[in-house]
């Protein structure tokens, strides 16, 4: 299939992508033959990758064996404007928020994108852009990111398929010593699918590079819907996310799914932090059939400091699964996770989380904390915290619960008039408190907060039937 996927004859028949639509990409967007040799490249590792089981150990308990990729259409986006019209409105809500930030980027299939950016900042030598842009006008600060070959290591199917196939994402530079407060905010939409569609495909890919000792915060969110008929298709996100902090740069990132309930969400975080610099991130999931997300931190200089952070609010049969790794590869680095699960109805979660310390990284400092909270009686989750360490001066623990809402709270709560969904509002966001603290973000953090209540209030209705009970 020119447009999507297209089957392909294996020991078992599985659904692969089509080497037309690879080199479709490439033609259509003018792109330069190194980046077609990379999709290339990715797409013949891809060939010989299997598709990932609930038996892998990175994919403990989800299975994605549901989500038929011959079904899937790979969807196309249009050129980003500086000129903002009707089409951008869905993204007012967010930007009347963030009344101050340094740039805006929109992105949604079939619809024209819109880009903005602080004209003191664009003076200074700040980069902010869509992909497509980035390789017309930076190509050389990219190619040597978009053009180096698949990390076999660390690539899996799905981050080999949004190196083949990504369609939209941005490029985010900014300069040594350039210090920005204002978040730059990036929206990325699958759109709604027409009546009949068999089903989509949304793959962004966002490079951030900030250098020696620069300050940057990055807030994306991705919004995507199966389409009217959910029972008769489906959605896929897969996206890449690279952020490379140089000595003494620091780093701010912040990403946020919300997902309808068929809709299959597979990312990857990767940051490189070298000497002295600090990346802080917060990843929050709201909704999806399947959502898997990998997150690492490689702290690679001395210095080197990572926080790592996570909400995720599930409900009816949502399932969330998340890696995170902390790899201390010099001496004097810290790291610290904190991932905080609620999960409502029957929905079902996984947490795993590893550091890694090699020999050479002594005097490391790190902690990663989970924490699950379960509204429903058949909402499960599992935590599996790992520490791999070869060094022995070092300061690493970790800590995990999984239990039950305090029915106490729920009735102390209904007993002062509110109902039992505005109890379990007031719970979760307590619960989730600690988290958006940390990131240290109030404006992003009350917008996140904002978020959590909207999808706690916008419940089933049989699950608000009984919110009184």
């Amino acid at each position: 299939m020119e447009n999507g996927f297209s089957a392909m004859g294996e020991s078992k028949a599985v659904s692969t992508i089509a080497r037309e639509r690879v080199e479709d990409l490439a033609l259509r967007h003018a792109e330069p033959d190194w980046l077609k040799q990379a999709r290339l490249s990715s797409w013949e590792t891809y060939l010989q990758m299997p598709m990932p089981t609930a038996r892998d150990q990175d994919w403990h308990r989800t299975d994605i064996s549901s989500l038929e990729l011959s079904s899937l259409i790979a969807l196309d986006f249009a050129a980003t404007s500086r000129t903002f019209s009707a089409a951008h409105d869905w993204i007012k809500p967010a930007l009347n928020h963030f009344t101050q930030r340094a740039g805006v980027l929109s992105q949604a299939a079939h619809s024209p994108g819109y880009i903005e950016l602080d004209a003191e900042l664009e003076k200074k030598g700040v980069i902010f852009c869509d992909l497509g842009v980035a390789l017309k006008e930076h190509e050389g600060k990219l190619r040597q990111y978009l053009g180096v070959p698949s990390d076999c290591q660390r690539d899996d199917k799905f981050a080999l398929m949004v190196k083949s196939l990504f369609n939209c994402g941005l490029f985010l530079y900014v300069p040594a010593g350039v210090e920005i407060d204002a978040p730059f905010l990036s929206f990325t939409s699958a759109g709604t699918p027409a009546p009949g569609t068999t089903g989509s495909a949304i793959f962004p890919r966002l490079v951030v590079l900030a250098e020696a000792n620069s300050k940057l915060t990055l807030i994306h969110s991705t919004a995507a819907s199966a389409g009217p008929t959910p029972a008769a298709t489906a959605c896929l996100h897969a996206g890449l996310v690279e952020i490379y902090a140089q000595p003494g740069a620091k780093v701010n990132f912040l990403d946020l799914l919300q997902l309808d309930s068929e809709v299959y969400s597979v990312t990857r975080t990767t940051a490189a932090i070298q000497k002295n610099a600090a990346f802080r991130s917060l990843t929050v999931a709201l909704g999806g059939k399947v959502v898997k997300g990998d997150i690492a931190a490689l702290l690679n200089g001395p210095g080197a400091t990572s926080d790592i952070n996570g909400i995720v609010l599930g409900s009816g049969h949502e399932h969330y699964n998340f890696n995170t790794v902390e790899d201390h590869n010099s001496p004097d680095t810290s790291s610290n996770i904190n991932f905080r699960t609620a999960l409502k109805d029957s929905a079902t979660s996984v947490y795993q989380g590893i550091i890694r310390v090699p020999k050479v990284a002594q005097r490391t400092n790190a902690y990663q904390s989970n924490k699950n909270l379960l509204l429903g009686g058949e909402a499960k989750a599992d935590s599996i915290p790992k520490l791999e360490i070869l060094a022995d001066d070092v300061k690493c623990s970790h800590g995990a619960t999984v239990g039950p809402v305090d029915q106490e709270q729920i009735f102390y709560l209904m007993s002062r008039g509110l109902t039992r969904t505005e109890s379990e509002e007031l719970i979760v966001q307590g619960f989730f408190k600690t988290v958006l603290d940390q990131f240290g973000q109030t404006v992003a953090a009350e917008w996140v907060g904002n978020a959590v209540t909207q999808r706690i209030l916008s419940a089933p209705a049989a699950a608000k039937s009984s919110a009184r009970s």
